[in-house]
């Protein structure tokens, strides 16, 4: 693999272009029929290349990812053109793409008219365009017409005799909001489900970029013969506008930790006959993984266990090789794009070699703007700035890191919050939080869960929980700590049967 920033790498993958001409500008023409309301449309719109499939989806890769511009338009009117360049732009990447060669590419247009949606071009009832084919040239007087003419619509939940959808309006999320604020989840039955008794529940929280579709999934991964058979299984969709809730209590972003435990979940189980929290688990991966050993700290009583593997940084002196909380020793900042000798810092390795570095990340998820996975951070941790969006932490310029804009985030420093108030907790989670990280995980994220554990450690607190660091193993699903949850949910099944 290799980092974003090698987008002329995909040159040669190219079939020749169509276009008789190099292409520098882009009319945007706003569907009369699409655009309804009078005022027309005000928002952001985004040009998008791709290669061999649409734009608007590969304009959210992590990997390798080709071109994108972002615009930010005002009072638009129905019906309408606007043309557009680079030079236009209020964001784009990669930086080099205003001095790029005559290039052939796909391109399409996307309009934001979502709400909630992290993906833009991809979330219910934004526009898009069809795609083109051009050879773009920066600066060329050339231009290409991109009608902005179709719906996007999400891809339908598949709903069989087991697997169920389930939709909910979250009061708290309404309020917040300012409009009826929607949560869905997936729902796996038991094997021969009777709506007459009552099921243990384990939700399963994705990690970025999932939703409750995943559910499909666990129908494939439950050992045959198992306990997993006679549980509910619920995966609830954790996305918002600004990526992944990872369904906590945000100032920005709304309480979704709320809506989840005290809105979402009893509704859930009171229609499919949950058993309520003696009998009720939750796990994950990564984002998810977070998400599932945070619901388990503060919500200690409405779980009865919780498996988390390879969970986003834990403890914020370790936030992907950074420490978020302390400048250097001589008092200067640090920086999320170099380390302290200067080096360009790695978020992202495969087999040892680096695939993404954090600044080009950051680069394109700005250009996005906001869902990408390091702005969902500031989402759910930060408290609203003077504009209303989520206070920034860092300069996206320069990298620098605002140390005291950090301290915001304590309370949600897991590894903080139980090392200051284990005795106080200890009673409530002792014995019902297993962790699971990656020695060599493709993120970086081992590092947090190894600060933990050498401090839980000298504490004496891994007598009542279980932190475990993997050798060899990545950014996955542990399976070890996967069979400990099946076994140990049908140890306690067997239990309650005999009581």
């Amino acid at each position: 693999m290799r980092k974003q920033g090698a987008w002329l790498a995909l040159v040669p993958l190219l079939l020749p272009c169509a276009s008789a001409q190099d292409i520098g500008r882009f009319e945007l023409h706003f569907d009369a029929e699409i655009f309804e309301q009078a005022s027309g449309f005000q928002g952001e719109v985004f040009v998008a290349f791709g290669t061999d499939r649409e734009p608007r989806q590969a304009m959210h890769g992590w990997f390798n990812a080709p071109p994108v511009m972002r615009f930010d338009l005002a009072a638009v009117e129905r019906g309408s053109v606007v043309e557009v360049s680079l030079a236009d732009a209020v964001a784009f990447f990669p930086p080099e793409l205003s001095d790029s060669e005559a290039t052939s590419w796909k391109v399409q247009a996307v309009a934001r008219t979502s709400r909630t949606g992290r993906s833009a071009g991809l979330a219910e009832g934004d526009v898009y365009s069809q795609p083109a084919e051009i050879t773009y040239l920066p600066g060329s007087d050339g231009s290409v017409s991109l009608h902005l003419d179709q719906i996007a619509h999400e891809r339908p939940f598949k709903e069989t005799e087991r697997v169920r959808l389930f939709e909910f309006v979250s009061p708290s999320l309404s309020r917040f909001h300012g409009f009826d604020y929607p949560m869905q989840a997936g729902v796996l039955l038991p094997m021969e489900y009777d709506p007459q008794k009552t099921y243990p529940v384990v939700y399963s929280v994705t990690g970025f970029g999932g939703d409750h579709k995943g559910i499909g999934r666990w129908e494939r991964m439950i050992p045959e013969g198992s306990a997993l058979e006679q549980c509910i299984i619920v995966v609830p969709d954790a996305n918002n506008r600004y990526g992944h809730s990872v369904f906590c209590d945000s100032r920005s972003i709304g309480p979704w930790g709320q809506a989840l435990v005290h809105e979402l979940i009893p509704a859930l189980e009171k229609e499919f006959h949950g058993a309520g929290a003696e009998q009720r688990y939750v796990t994950g991966v990564s984002s998810g993984g977070w998400s599932s050993l945070w619901l388990q700290v503060a919500y200690p009583e409405e779980f009865a266990g919780c498996w988390s593997h390879v969970p986003d940084p834990i403890d914020f002196h370790d936030f992907q090789q950074i420490n978020l909380y302390e400048p250097l020793p001589d008092g200067s900042p640090r920086n999320m794009f170099v380390d302290e000798a200067g080096e360009e810092r790695a978020l992202a390795r495969v087999n040892g070699e680096v695939t993404l570095t954090y600044e080009d990340f950051v680069r394109r998820e700005v250009v996005l703007n906001p869902g990408g996975q390091i702005r969902s951070f500031e989402g759910t941790f930060s408290p609203k700035a003077a504009d209303g969006t989520p206070a920034r932490v860092f300069d996206v310029e320069t990298g620098e890191i605002d140390h005291e804009a950090v301290e915001a985030w304590r309370d949600y420093d897991i590894s903080h919050t139980l090392l200051t108030r284990w005795d106080e907790l200890k009673p409530r989670l002792a014995g019902k939080i297993r962790v699971y990280a990656g020695e060599v995980d493709t993120y970086y994220l081992e590092g947090a869960v190894e600060r933990f554990q050498g401090l839980a450690r000298e504490a004496g607190m891994l007598e009542d929980m279980t932190i475990e660091v993997v050798p060899g193993m990545a950014h996955s699903l542990h399976g070890d700590g996967f069979r400990d949850m099946v076994k140990v949910i049908g140890e306690r099944m067997s239990a309650s049967v005999g009581d």
